[in-house]
């Protein structure tokens, strides 16, 4: 078997027929689907039971609720495929995905292809995103000098992507590093595992082709504010300092900005919300935990005026003025919008 292909469900009902179908419909027939119920109090557990009478390609785990990582380690835990794909379960691929997949890792021996998204919004498709590299073969030296500056955040604050969906990898290589994830990592568990098998792949393909959808949600954890997002970030980034594989020289500034793009991202959503009762709680947050050293140690280059001066803010443990500032910024934004 080639593929298998891995699903994470919780609380997804309005949209898992939806996904299941985009990956029964592939014209690569070479897989499996593993459809794991992350005990969803919904009606995803039936769907997941309907789909399983139909078609014999697709394996059901019904688990207590445990988290993002736990659900994905529960289905790599029982794959037969040589490569992984992860794909969340509000989400879908196109028909070709799979064999898009094949094709490159048949021509290349690639452990590792990385694909671009198209986002999708109330049912309609919208944009195309691609990731910041040029599409082809990186080898351990292209890797070297291409992508793991950009691993995580460079100095422009912009990244590779480091989720976990759209990308094909080699089953030892994701399990290596997806099942010693500690499941109560909520908020970086994608690049806590993206990261490494990049570290660790020798060579790895970038595809421009946009063969996922991603759905966009108001209430995804990348558009909500929770204070517990901090500290949670912060256990992400003591978990890749201290991961076994060979890093660059350079992966301590990794690190530092990555800390301070995503407290800064935090902090942002915050603002942008009015969670004015939170900001002492966001600053005891902030300043009692790694990220407090971690962000005086970033440097960047080439970022907007906003992000200058939130980041220099954020440096001065200036938090409440960082909040306000990026509350006003929104608010301007707002203002200047509704006048065209």
């Amino acid at each position: 078997m080639f593929f298998s292909v891995i699903v994470p469900i919780y609380n997804v009902e309005k949209y898992l027929s939806r996904t299941i179908d985009s990956v029964l419909s592939q014209t690569f027939a070479d897989f499996e689907l593993i459809l794991v119920d992350d005990g969803s109090p919904d009606n995803c557990p039936k769907i997941c039971d309907e789909y399983l009478k139909k078609d014999p390609r697709i394996k059901v785990i019904h688990k207590e609720n445990g988290g993002l990582v736990s659900a994905r380690q529960a289905g790599i835990g029982i794959a037969k495929g040589d490569y992984i794909f992860n794909l969340d379960g509000d989400d879908a691929i196109t028909s070709d995905a799979l064999m898009s997949a094949y094709q490159i890792i048949s021509d290349t021996k690639a452990d590792m292809v990385s694909f671009s998204y198209r986002v999708y919004t109330d049912g309609k498709t919208g944009k195309i995103v691609h990731d910041l590299t040029e599409e082809g073969l990186y080898d351990k030296t292209r890797l070297e000098e291409q992508i793991y500056p950009n691993l995580l955040s460079n100095k422009n604050m912009h990244n590779l992507f480091y989720f976990l969906w759209g990308k094909a990898i080699k089953r030892e290589l994701a399990l290596k590093y997806q099942m010693n994830l500690p499941t109560s990592i909520i908020m970086g568990e994608d690049a806590c595992c993206t990261t490494p098998c990049y570290l660790d792949a020798n060579l790895v393909y970038m595809s421009k082709k946009p063969i996922y959808l991603y759905t966009v949600r108001g209430d995804s954890i990348t558009t909500s504010f929770k204070i517990s997002q901090i500290s949670q970030v912060g256990q992400a980034i003591t978990y890749l300092r201290n991961l076994d594989v060979k890093k660059p020289v350079y992966f301590e500034e990794l690190l530092s900005r990555y800390s301070a793009f995503l407290c800064f991202a935090i902090l942002a959503v915050a603002a942008e919300d009015g969670y004015f009762g939170e900001i002492k709680g966001i600053k005891q947050a902030i300043l009692g935990s790694v990220h407090k050293e971690e962000i005086k140690k970033a440097y960047f280059e080439n970022i907007t005026l906003k992000s200058k001066i939130a980041i220099f803010l954020l440096k001065k443990e200036q938090i409440r003025l960082a909040f306000y500032f990026l509350y006003i910024c929104k608010k301007i934004k707002d203002i200047k919008g509704f006048g065209k």
